[in-house]
């Protein structure tokens, strides 16, 4: 008896110690007046921590519904640990009020989902394509997966959040037109990347030298060899989203499939 009590003993305590290894930390950076992201998908079990940074205005995080609530403070780290799934909303009471629109105003949204299930779809080589979204025809994303670093590369060629003037002209091309670069690691069927903004340089000329700098993170994540969602969070522009993506053309779907079939 005391062989099966110490049996179970150990079994429970391994369990506790692998769902513990399998939680996640998720930060959220309480910047002027927005959260970033935003926007948070994580699972049953994840903390959030939020961090307010000294020097900063008075702030804080309060869930909708009251259920946590951190200090209202120039300087804080708060988290909290999520123990079930669904949807949760959140705000700063010096800024905000429940229920606004997290792009607009100082709001969070945080969904909670379920322990994931195996991804059914890997990254490989064979996604290296232009995709894009046929409803915004005339943008798009590179996309480049190399597989010995583990890594992607992504370029979103896509216009300005407002169209310019029309007085407005540029030497070379149209002048709404910008792109944004993002570079990171996969694993299974998504892709976290940090996005780098360019600016400086000057058409085919090594001077002045182009900068470059963080501005938020692209997910891209696959469902198929022809499908796939690229979520943005820009804290820049406060803007965040989710774009469904598929190939311009089909004639690299079966490289794909051949690397999905591969031993």
């Amino acid at each position: 008896m005391n062989t099966w009590r110490n049996h179970r003993a150990a079994l429970l305590a391994a369990t506790l110690i692998s769902s513990s290894l399998m939680a996640a930390t998720h930060d959220v950076a309480v910047n002027n007046n927005f959260f970033s992201p935003n926007n948070l998908s994580i699972q049953v079990g994840d903390t959030v921590r939020w961090t307010n940074p000294a020097g900063s205005p008075s702030h804080d995080v309060t869930a909708d519904d009251a259920s946590f609530a951190s200090v209202t403070a120039p300087s804080f780290v708060f988290e909290h640990t999520f123990t079930s799934a669904g949807e949760v909303l959140y705000y700063c009471t010096v800024h905000s009020l429940p229920g606004r629109d997290r792009n607009l105003f100082m709001n969070g949204r945080i969904v909670v989902a379920d322990a994931a299930p195996e991804p059914t779809f890997t990254i490989n080589a064979g996604l290296n394509d232009s995709w894009f979204n046929p409803a915004t025809a005339g943008q798009g994303f590179f996309i480049t997966v190399f597989p010995d670093l583990q890594k992607m590369f992504l370029a979103w060629f896509t216009y300005e959040t407002e169209r310019p003037p029309l007085d407005v002209t540029a030497m070379l091309g149209e002048p709404g037109h910008r792109w944004i670069t993002a570079l990171g690691d996969y694993a299974g069927d998504t892709a976290t990347l940090d996005i780098e903004i360019t600016q400086g340089g000057v058409f085919d000329s090594p001077t002045p030298a182009v900068t470059q700098g963080p501005d938020g993170t692209i997910t891209v994540k696959f469902t198929g060899c022809n499908a796939g969602e690229v979520m943005y969070d820009i804290p820049s522009i406060a803007r965040a989203g989710t774009v469904p993506i598929e190939r311009i053309a089909l004639d690299n779907v079966p490289a794909c499939e051949a690397e999905l079939a591969a031993p």
